[in-house]
């Protein structure tokens, strides 16, 4: 990887280089509070453009794999049908994402390339996306106290699957290429030079930065190896079933979370078209066959089915990645508090050794 220099006031240039390259940009805004939000680049909004922010809950990942996404349309004319694909895949970058995203992003790779299968919608979308990931340095800002990113070894800062990476050392910002594109960037005249001593500077700064994080963690190798081996308790299930409100919410929000279900609906006069929607198990609806059968009916064997896609082996060895990327959303909207590491931790909990009582003494 190569790294250069950016002056402070030169770091929103990087939107107009990339805009200039023809690029759909997307960058994170602030709006009252707590409420932030990806939005598109335009002349309007450029000045608005934020580095430092709470983290957006509604996930970056849908500039790549959309919430609605029309597949295809039908026309029936004459007696005849015509099949058209919808392959309107722009060119877009994502200025701003966080570290946690790039991985949640990586992850989606995997499932959606990564196979025997190739997802030629999402294959389109993903070709034409350029990364510029944040690093998050600034505890007050970037880091929420939901956040457990260092638990994943998904962040403060991606190690990698980003074109372009930026920290902000105080007075600059350190640029680091992550691919061909990204360096192609950097010969650009706002790009300096790093020094031996820029690199230093950024080592420092993440080391202190880790150490910022706040309460909530998420410690997953036990309950990974629980999970894998089938050793969870039914009535840890039952516990964790009984808090959920069913709202799907900490799968709409999750970076890494990749079921959808299709759909077809009418378009016009003699047209239907085709769309895929996000999809959740935690939806009572998630399971059901078309003769009406549910093999998940109770709300805990469809929580049994979200962690073990998330924590087993499997899927980890499969995927080269744990489905949960530390980004803490699920902790900040689930009313039930059953976010990854609450979880976690009632299984762990529950399903540890318990050391033997010692023999009574006479």
């Amino acid at each position: 990887m190569r790294a250069r220099i950016v002056a402070r006031p030169n770091v929103l240039k990087i939107v107009d280089l990339l805009r200039q390259q023809g690029h759909e940009v997307v960058a994170p805004f602030c709006d009252r509070g707590r409420d932030t939000y990806f939005d598109v680049v335009t002349n309007e909004n450029r000045d608005r453009v934020q580095i430092h922010l709470a983290n957006p809950f509604y996930p970056p990942k849908r500039f790549v794999f959309p919430q609605i996404e029309r597949l295809l349309t039908v026309q029936r004319h004459d007696g005849h049908l015509a099949i058209q694909p919808i392959t309107r895949a722009p060119k877009r970058a994502l200025f701003g994402i966080r570290s946690c995203d790039v991985a949640g992003i990586w992850h989606l790779d995997r499932f959606y390339l990564g196979g025997k299968y190739r997802d030629e919608y999402y294959a389109n979308r993903r070709r034409n996306l350029f990364l510029v990931n944040v690093v998050c340095t600034d505890p007050d800002r970037d880091i929420g106290e939901e956040c457990f990113c260092v638990c994943a070894d998904t962040g403060p800062a991606a190690r990698e699957h980003f074109d372009l990476q930026l920290t902000d050392l105080g007075d600059e910002f350190m640029a680091v290429a992550g691919s061909a594109a990204g360096e192609a960037l950097f010969s650009d005249p706002i790009f300096a030079p790093a020094t031996a001593a820029h690199v230093e500077q950024r080592r420092a700064l993440l080391e202190a930065v880790r150490k910022r994080f706040k309460t909530t963690t998420s410690w997953f190798s036990a309950t990974v190896r629980y999970v894998s081996q089938g050793q969870i308790l039914e009535a840890t299930w039952e516990q964790v079933g009984r808090r959920c409100l069913e709202c799907g919410g900490c799968t709409f929000i999750c970076p890494a979370c990749t079921c959808f279900t299709v759909s077809d609906r009418p378009a016009g006069p003699g047209q239907i078209e085709r769309v895929r929607i996000w999809d959740s198990c935690a939806l009572a609806g998630f399971t059901r066959m078309a003769g009406g059968f549910n093999p998940r009916r109770a709300v805990h064997d469809r929580r049994n089915r979200r962690f073990f896609r998330k924590l087993a082996h499997y899927f980890i060895q499969r995927e080269l990645s744990m489905a949960c990327v530390g980004c803490g959303r699920c902790v900040a909207v689930c009313h039930g508090d059953i976010g990854m590491p609450s979880v976690v931790e009632m299984i762990r909990r529950a399903t540890a050794p318990h050391p033997a009582s010692a023999p009574a003494q006479p």
